[in-house]
């Protein structure tokens, strides 16, 4: 028995795979708010406001609320203003920084070392 010469098939070309695009609607139904909430919620946060339509009473709007701003980083912005303005009083009046050999003889002169 003979063997035949293998033939060279070209192969088959493939279509580039394609990422799924996810679109994100508005429209949802109780239903889905009961079996899929975290679609729901991150469907508000990303357009803004979605639509729950009820069987019985209507639909409802859901929007996401502004998040609070935080207190702790208020209150830092605003002692580095008081701190600015402060600094700006002091050169207006003339008040020059100690130079970094002063400053030393500073810290030597709080620790007890010079007189």
């Amino acid at each position: 028995m003979k063997a035949k010469p293998a033939i060279n098939k070209p192969e088959p070309r493939r279509a580039a795979k394609k990422t799924p695009t996810v679109t994100v609607r508005h429209n949802f139904t109780v239903r889905d708010m009961n079996r899929q909430p975290q679609s729901l919620l991150a469907a508000a946060q990303k357009l803004g406001w979605i639509v729950i339509r009820s069987r019985s009473a209507g639909n409802f709007i859901l929007t996401p609320e502004a998040p609070a701003p935080n207190k702790r980083i208020e209150e830092a912005e605003a002692f580095m203003k008081r701190q600015r303005a402060f600094r700006e009083k002091l050169s207006r009046m003339g008040f020059v920084a100690p130079s970094e050999d002063d400053s030393e003889k500073i810290a030597r002169m709080i620790a007890g070392e010079e007189p």
